[in-house]
């Protein structure tokens, strides 16, 4: 199976602060860098984001890693890409507060599926051997990964530190571990998508897979033409999208059931653009366009429409 790898120079294992990200941080950004952009280069950008000035430098880290804005190059500026104006535009934005199920769902592909933007997210969900781990072999499999590329490896504190971040990001927190600062800390977005379980009674975690009944098949149908470009194939084995590197099974971490109803529907869901085969026992998807750029946007669009037509 094709493995993905990324460039080594770039991995990423710190820049949140240890905070999680929080669902009012995004559009708050987003609505200050369309009037100043250079935000987060000014010494009050934490007076005006209304946080501490370390919570500065996590808002930008997130606003980063989810896509929504970006550095202009050798500029000290940033500008919503088009995921962050598609998302968060107060006219058009599909969800500007981040309150449907697919707003979640893009977010957490977003961070997941990107070696570059934080590392050990994407190590975890593309490429953790065993769906259990604890900390200390979650870690040992990322500095093995990590000088396997040739990359810098992080030290001991600072993969803690990112681990710890990426678990809390999925685990919800009760109020004997948060005190006062439970209301804050329940505002991840990614705490509704219950994808990573502390085991009772152990300090290990499992991945969790299953149905994922809220996840928008449009949003699988997307994740699955994404594979397939890093692929540089317009053709992607069932198997390849369950369990390959970047594939919609394991960044959404579908049974097979799941995954197979949603990819039977892509034929309409791409109208026409797209079709599921199985000759001599091969299950697979094929692209007619692969690299047309409008089926992304058309995908997405219809993932959130449907979210409206439900509400």
């Amino acid at each position: 199976m094709t493995s993905i790898n990324a460039n080594a120079a770039s991995l990423t294992f710190s820049g949140h602060e240890t905070f999680v990200l929080r669902s009012n941080w995004l559009k708050k950004a987003y609505d200050l860098l369309l009037e100043r952009p250079n935000l987060f280069f000014q010494e009050d950008a934490f007076v005006r984001l209304g946080v501490g000035k370390n919570m500065a430098l996590s808002i930008r880290f997130w606003g980063r890693v989810c896509n929504v804005f970006e550095r202009l190059e050798g500029r000290a500026e940033h500008q919503a890409t088009p995921l962050g104006k598609a998302l968060f535009d107060d006219t058009t934005g599909w969800d500007p507060f981040l309150v449907t199920p697919t707003s979640r769902w893009l977010l957490h592909w977003q961070i997941v599926s990107r070696p570059a933007a934080a590392f050990t997210w994407y190590y975890t969900f593309n490429l953790l051997r065993r769906g259990e781990f604890t900390v200390d072999q979650l870690a040992q499999q990322i500095v093995q990964k990590a000088s396997q590329l040739g990359g810098k490896v992080p030290s001991a504190a600072t993969l803690e530190r990112d681990i710890s971040c990426m678990l809390r990001c999925y685990l919800r927190p009760n109020a004997a571990q948060l005190g006062p600062a439970i209301e804050d800390a329940l505002h991840c977005p990614l705490h509704e998508l219950d994808l990573l379980q502390l085991i009772p009674g152990q300090e290990s975690y499992r991945l969790v897979s299953g149905a994922q009944t809220n996840l928008p098949a449009q949003l699988v149908a997307f994740a699955a033409l994404q594979q397939a470009r890093t692929l540089g194939r317009a053709t992607v084995a069932f198997n390849e999208l369950a369990y390959g590197e970047r594939s919609p099974g394991r960044l959404f971490r579908l049974d097979e059931d799941a995954l197979l109803s949603r990819l039977l529907q892509i034929e309409t869901l791409t109208e026409g653009r797209a079709f599921f085969s199985e000759v001599g026992g091969i299950r697979q998807i094929a692209w007619r366009t692969p690299q047309d750029a409008s089926l992304d946007r058309a995908l997405l669009d219809a993932a959130f429409a449907q979210e409206r037509r439900y509400a």
